[in-house]
C-alpha cells in the first residue's frame, strides 16, 4: 500500500520562504555592486559635489527598496582619481553600503 505524501508544516513552509527571500536579497545586493556607483572602479559621474548626496539618497535600497539615510560623505583618492564616497544606511532593513561618485571636471569655455 502506498503512503500519502507528507503535508509540509506551516513552520517548514515559512522557513523555506524566508530562505528564498534572503537569497533574493543577496542576489539584488550583488547586482547593485555591478551597477554604476557600486564600486570605486565604476563611479557615477556628476557635475558638482553638491548633487552627490541628493543623488545617493534618491537611490532605493537594493534589498528592500527602502529609503536611505546619509551616514557619511567622504572625499577619497583611489589610484590618483579623486572620488566621493557616500555611506548610506537603509531605514527599513538597516543594511549599509557605499556609493561612489566621480566629479566631472568642467573646462572653461
Amino acid at each position: 500500500m502506498k503512503r500519502k505524501p507528507r503535508v509540509a508544516r506551516p513552520r517548514t513552509l515559512r522557513r523555506a520562504d524566508e530562505r528564498a527571500a534572503l537569497s533574493l536579497a543577496d542576489d539584488r545586493e550583488r547586482l547593485f555592486q555591478l551597477e554604476p556607483g557600486g564600486t570605486p572602479e565604476r563611479p557615477i559621474e556628476v557635475g558638482s559635489a553638491s548633487v552627490v548626496e541628493t543623488h545617493a539618497l534618491s537611490m532605493p535600497c537594493p534589498r528592500c527598496a527602502g529609503v536611505h539615510d546619509l551616514v557619511e560623505h567622504l572625499a577619497i583618492t583611489k589610484a590618483s582619481v579623486r572620488l566621493r564616497e557616500v555611506r548610506v544606511a537603509c531605514r527599513q532593513c538597516g543594511s549599509r553600503r557605499s556609493l561612489f561618485f566621480r566629479l566631472r571636471e568642467e573646462k572653461p569655455n
